[in-house]
C-alpha cells in the first residue's frame, strides 16, 4: 500500500466526465485529486507553473485536437509526474502514438473503470508499462491495416488540397499505387468515396485530426 495520498489530476474537455472521475476516485483514502481541466491551454498553463503531482489522467481528444501532440508542451523533461492516456478510441495505432510520444499507460473510456484506483497505483509505483510497441499491423474489428496504409489514409486528410499526381510525390509512389492503395482501403472500409473514407479513419482513430 501507497505510504502518501496520490496526487491527481484530471484534464478532459468534457465537464461532467472530469467530475464524475474525481469523485469516483476521490472516496479512496489513497487519492486525492487536486485539479480538473477542460481545455488544453489551461492544463498547459498549469503544469508548467505547477507539476509537484503524481498523476495526469489525460483525454486525447479535447475538442477535435490531439493532446498527444501537446505532452512535449504538458510535461516538461524535469517534470515527474506520469501520464496516464484515456480515450473511447482503444486501438493499438493510438497506443502507438501514445507510447511515442511519451504517455505511461493507456486506458479505453468503454473499459471497466472500476478499476481506475488499481491502473493508478500501478502506474506510479510499479516501474513497468502496461503498453507495448505494437506489430506492423493495426486491427480494427476484422479489419486490418498496414502500416502503409494508415500513412496513406492519414496523407488524404492531411493532404486533401493535393490532387492524386501531387499526393503520390509526397508519398514517394507511383499514381497508379496510389490509386491501388485507395481501392484497396475502400474495400476493407466498405466505404465508397474519400470522404467516406477519411470519417471512417476519424471515427475510428486512425486518424488523429
Amino acid at each position: 500500500m501507497p505510504k502518501r495520498v496520490v496526487k491527481i489530476v484530471i484534464a478532459d474537455d468534457n465537464k461532467f466526465f472530469c467530475e464524475a472521475i474525481r469523485d469516483s476516485l476521490n472516496i479512496h483514502k489513497e487519492l486525492s485529486v487536486i485539479e480538473t481541466f477542460t481545455t488544453l491551454e489551461d492544463l498547459i498553463n498549469y503544469t508548467n507553473y505547477y507539476n509537484h503531482f503524481d498523476i495526469l489522467i489525460l483525454d486525447v481528444n479535447f475538442n477535435g485536437k490531439n493532446s498527444l501532440d501537446f505532452i512535449s508542451d504538458i510535461k516538461s523533461l524535469e517534470s515527474s509526474f506520469k501520464i496516464i492516456a484515456l480515450t473511447t478510441l482503444n486501438n493499438n495505432f493510438i497506443k502507438e502514438k501514445a507510447i511515442t510520444n511519451g504517455v505511461d499507460e493507456f486506458v479505453g473510456k468503454d473499459g471497466d473503470l472500476s478499476n481506475f484506483k488499481n491502473v493508478i497505483l500501478n502506474c506510479l509505483y510499479n516501474d513497468k508499462t502496461f503498453l507495448k510497441k505494437e506489430k506492423s499491423k493495426v486491427k480494427i474489428g476484422n479489419k486490418i491495416f498496414t502500416k502503409r496504409k494508415l500513412e496513406i489514409l492519414q496523407a488524404l486528410y492531411f493532404h486533401s488540397d493535393k490532387k492524386e499526381k501531387e499526393l503520390s510525390i509526397t508519398l514517394n509512389i507511383t499514381e497508379n499505387s496510389l490509386k491501388s492503395h485507395k481501392r484497396e482501403l475502400f474495400e476493407i472500409t466498405n466505404t465508397k468515396n474519400t470522404p467516406e473514407l477519411i470519417k471512417f479513419g476519424i471515427q475510428n482513430g486512425l486518424i488523429l485530426a
